[in-house]
């Protein structure tokens, strides 16, 4: 059984706390016609794994509904942005992509702000920094879909960074890899902020960068730690970027 099953059936076991259990309980809700609280019920219960890759999920959506109204509204423009993501870069099928729209909706209409739904995942998952950097860097594309950063979503990237504990450093290559080059050519100075190395970096330190890059985005390495299996295209995709800016960078040293 996946999560998705599992917790639109309301199986999840207990009751999720905080503003990420509210937006569950009225997603599902808004899904099932009824019923605002997420709480035990009979049937099906989730394993911690699973519960792992629901909250995940659901913070995902939540903190993607505030950044697409950061600017005080949603545009048909961003709408079209996260069917894209949804589709697209985490090729959902068509019941996981309903949930998704209906957390995004939840999120965005909600009261609480940004940094609730941040600090919630901060405090869920901030003990795994590979976690909260994948979260961040999906949160950096999402942002970008549209080709521009609005200062407000980077007021909200920069509470996201804080409530996962991020080092500013690692928020910096992270910004200095998503905005600013929209283009489809990359430049080669574009790889090597990709892999997170100065261009003078020998090829060792660009050797060792590149293998904690890859650890990073790795399926099978984030796949058992609460990642959802929606979100391992996103991971393979990043992977591949990693690989072909390393392929790039040692090329042109050759």
């Amino acid at each position: 059984m996946g999560w998705i099953s599992g917790i639109i059936g309301g199986g999840v076991g207990a009751m999720i706390a905080g503003p990420l259990g509210a937006v569950i309980g009225a997603a599902i809700g808004a899904n099932m016609g009824g019923g605002q609280q997420l709480q035990q019920r009979g049937g099906v219960r989730l394993n911690q794994n699973e519960q792992r890759q629901a909250l995940f999920f659901t913070a995902a959506f939540s903190m993607v509904g505030k950044l697409a109204k950061a600017d005080g509204r949603v545009c048909p423009d961003e709408i079209a942005a996260v069917e894209k993501i949804s589709k697209e870069a985490l090729g959902m099928d068509e019941q996981t992509r309903q949930f998704a729209i209906n957390i995004f909706t939840q999120a965005k209409n909600s009261a609480e702000p940004f940094s609730s739904y941040a600090r919630q995942f901060g405090e869920l998952f901030a003990h795994d920094q590979q976690l909260c950097n994948f979260m961040m860097s999906f949160l950096f594309q999402v942002a970008m879909a549209d080709g521009e950063l609005h200062p407000q979503e980077e007021v909200m990237l920069v509470e996201a960074q804080a409530a996962f504990r991020l080092p500013e450093s690692l928020y910096q290559s992270l910004r200095s890899r998503y905005v600013g080059q929209q283009s489809s050519s990359i430049s080669l100075q574009k790889h090597y902020e990709n892999l997170g190395v100065a261009s003078d970096a020998s090829n060792a330190e660009i050797k060792k960068a590149y293998r904690k890059k890859a650890a990073e985005f790795h399926p099978d390495k984030i796949e058992g730690k609460g990642l959802p299996p929606e979100f391992i295209k996103f991971a393979n995709d990043q992977l591949a970027e990693i690989n072909a800016s390393y392929e790039a960078v040692m090329s042109s040293r050759k």
